[in-house]
């Protein structure tokens, strides 16, 4: 065991003895370049590397950046709107048409999205009336926009129950309930796109799921980088 041992603690020295020699071999070629084994290393300023190390940590401020000679801020404000099917899972029924519009906007790091939404049998045919207020994550480059949404919901409507083949019964309600949305949009420019929009409304009511067609609208243009003016 002690001639184990011994043989671990000197196999880092052996390691360490060739570096060290090597080590004294390397020559100083100028005050801002060091030659190692034949390779040449600048030197760099502890002042500009604790610079970078503190960029890095820093978190993403609102911000302009430029593509294309235009102007765009993160951390801003969208809007969505468009129409798809729905099913009303709780009744069964037949899928239905949905419609809607969301304004996404931030408090500084922070996005929240307010909404309304209607569904029922067909386009120009609804029966049931949703608003909700969520919060939700967001993630966006020049090609795509992504972004999911929790919150909760207040939909009121009315619920025809046949009763037999002429009579129906209405029964009006009003419910809060829970409300989640997923966006996926494809950038046609970096501020406008189209996509679909995944949504889930629950309440004691019914539950709804669906899918809409949405376009999408952001604030993020903030002008041109170098205004051109005209005699």
């Amino acid at each position: 065991m002690k001639k184990n041992l011994s043989i671990l603690f000197f196999l880092p020295i052996l390691f360490i003895i060739p570096i060290h020699t090597s080590a004294q071999t390397d020559t100083l070629k100028t005050p801002e370049e060091l030659i190692i084994n034949g390779k040449h290393y600048k030197a760099i300023d502890d002042k500009k590397t604790d610079v970078l190390k503190s960029k890095k940590k820093l978190k993403l401020k609102d911000s302009i950046f430029v593509i294309n000679n235009n102007k765009f801020q993160y951390y801003n404000n969208w809007l969505t709107f468009g129409g798809g099917m729905q099913q009303n899972v709780t009744y069964q029924r037949e899928l239905g048409f949905v419609g809607g519009v969301d304004f996404n906007f931030h408090i500084k790091h922070h996005y929240f999205q307010s909404g309304a939404m209607l569904t029922g049998e067909s386009f120009g045919f609804y029966n049931n009336y949703q608003l909700h207020l969520g919060y939700g994550k967001r993630f966006e480059d020049k090609d795509y926009h992504f972004a999911a949404f929790i919150g909760v919901s207040y939909s009121s409507g009315d619920q025809v129950t046949p009763i037999d083949s002429i009579r129906n019964l209405h029964r009006s309600y009003s419910q809060p309930g829970l409300y989640i949305q997923g966006d996926i949009v494809k950038k046609i420019t970096y501020d406008v796109g189209a996509g679909f929009s995944m949504f889930a409304d629950w309440n004691k009511e019914q539950s709804i799921l669906g899918l809409r067609f949405i376009l999408y609208f952001s604030g993020t243009y903030k002008g041109k980088k170098n205004k051109e003016y005209e005699d």
